[in-house]
């Protein structure tokens, strides 16, 4: 190829050598670079046949014309196979080795030589570090295995083709290996990170969470874990505590063993309820539930969870109360107290032991609201702040003005009495805030009038009989001047 070349270009040949070896070779001013070791890397132009070939038939019976070698750089060689001048290339198995030469005079007439300098290798040295970084940081971000899995493998896909393209359009030539053997070699590291660190987290919030909360939703705080703040916070939240009524003095009568199975038939299917509703089993009292919603899982629509899961829960207890009756256990009813407001909200406790558990004035009140069930003769009584939030899609009734220990201002409570479109004492509801309304004038007989008009259709109604009572009382015994219609409770 060379000496075709020399004469081609009708001069001489110049070697330039370095101190590691040949560095290149001048024909004319046409300069061949070489590799350190002296040899050429060939920039091939297709497979073989892609040079024109003449037949030796067809020119030695004048079948082609003269002109059509006038000013070229012919080659003359065999391409049959029995010859053995193939060579296996990159572009073909079987090459001609003709074409061989024809591809050097090619790149050094077209000065189309493969381009591997300095900045090639720094190119591929940045492929090689940058790669595995841009990776790790794609997957930090998902949680999902198999996703990061399809992000691999479309790295691995997409890193052969900026090869491809570098070599195809612009002559750049750099080995895949490198870059593809870094891209596998990151994944591995980052999932032996995840294992190591991400699924130990996993498996702490697994453990910490999965006694209190349902599995879905372990799984999305494994997911999201941002969203959940271990230490303190003080975030709005709504309380629920359910209670049996009457619990001690059936104990007392209860064989132990017994009383574990009525416990156990009653708390789960509870919890369930209180699960299905993605809420937080914050602990068990003896007899009582306390469960959180919005904590540590974030819910939009935490009030209105808390009071579909209250109705179930009522529902559920008389489903249970008669199968439980057939089995000889006494008839069971039960109170459920709900507010909503600030807490702070945590892990709680010792290193030796902690809880995740919600604490403060929301929290106490929820409790003293379960308690005065008993007053009223009611199943479930609700805060201002519940029954503002979830008062659209639910029927309350205010119940009182109540001043209750440890709140230095009174608060309104509320009675839940079911979904709108489902709630079968909707007639109650204006004529008892009518009547209430009369009640907090002081005009205690018109008050007591609208009462007794309410037991008509309602007679067993607990907050109506209660009214009546006190109306009762006050047309005996009058309140002081200035009486603010506010009742202090005497209980928790």
């Amino acid at each position: 190829s060379l000496e075709a070349l020399r004469r081609y270009y009708d001069t001489d040949v110049v070697l330039r050598v370095a101190s590691y070896g040949l560095d290149s070779i001048r024909i004319g001013d046409k300069e061949i670079p070489l590799e350190s070791d002296g040899s050429l890397g060939l920039n091939f132009y297709g497979r073989g046949g892609t040079f024109r070939t003449y037949s030796a038939v067809d020119i030695i019976k004048g079948r082609t014309e003269p002109e059509e070698f006038a000013g070229r750089l012919v080659f003359v060689g065999a391409t049959e196979l029995g010859i053995y001048d193939m060579r296996p290339t990159p572009v073909d198995a079987i090459y001609p080795g003709v074409e061989v030469h024809a591809t050097v005079s090619a790149d050094v007439m077209e000065q189309n030589f493969l381009k591997d300098s300095l900045s090639t290798g720094l190119m591929g040295a940045a492929l090689i570090v940058a790669l595995p970084f841009a990776m790790a940081f794609v997957l930090m971000g998902i949680g999902n295995r198999y996703a990061g899995l399809g992000i691999f493998a479309a790295l691995l896909v997409l890193t052969v083709v900026f090869e491809v393209l570098l070599f195809t359009r612009h002559s750049i030539l750099l080995s895949p290996l490198y870059p593809l053997l870094s891209l596998s070699l990151g994944y591995a590291g980052m999932e032996a990170y995840r294992n190591m660190v991400v699924e130990r987290k996993s498996r702490f919030y697994r453990k910490a969470f999965s006694t209190y909360v349902p599995p879905q939703v372990v799984e999305e705080i494994i997911r999201e874990p941002e969203r959940l703040s271990l230490g303190g916070e003080k975030r709005q939240i709504t309380v629920l505590f359910a209670d049996i009524r009457g619990f001690t003095r059936l104990a007392e009568s209860m064989e132990p063993e017994r009383l574990v199975t009525l416990l156990h038939e009653y708390l789960t299917p509870l919890t369930e309820i209180v699960f299905r509703e993605k809420g937080t089993l914050d602990k068990y009292i003896g007899d009582a539930i306390m469960a959180i919603f919005n904590a540590p899982h974030r819910l939009d629509d935490h009030p209105q969870r808390a009071c579909r899961v209250a109705l179930e829960m009522t529902r559920t207890l008389k489903e249970l109360g008669r199968s439980l009756v057939k089995k000889g256990y006494p008839e069971l009813r039960m109170g459920i107290g709900i507010n909503t407001g600030e807490a702070v909200v945590g892990n709680m406790g010792t290193e030796l032991r902690f809880d995740y558990t919600a604490i403060g004035d929301t929290v106490n009140l929820a409790s003293r609201l379960e308690g005065m069930n008993r007053v009223y003769g009611t199943e479930i009584i609700t805060g201002e702040r519940t029954f503002e939030l979830a008062g659209k899609e639910f029927l309350f009734r205010e119940l009182d003005f109540v001043k209750v220990k440890g709140k230095e201002r009174p608060v309104r409570i509320y009675e839940l009495l079911g979904t709108r479109e489902e709630s079968l004492k909707d007639g109650l509801v204006v004529p008892f805030e009518d009547a209430l309304r009369l009640y907090r004038l002081s005009r205690f007989g018109e008050a007591k009038e609208g009462f007794q008009k309410i037991l008509e259709r309602f007679p067993h109604d607990g907050p109506t009989l209660l009214y009546v009572k006190r109306c009762e009382e006050f047309i005996k015994s009058p309140p002081p001047e200035g009486w603010d219609g506010v009742y202090r409770v005497r209980e928790k």
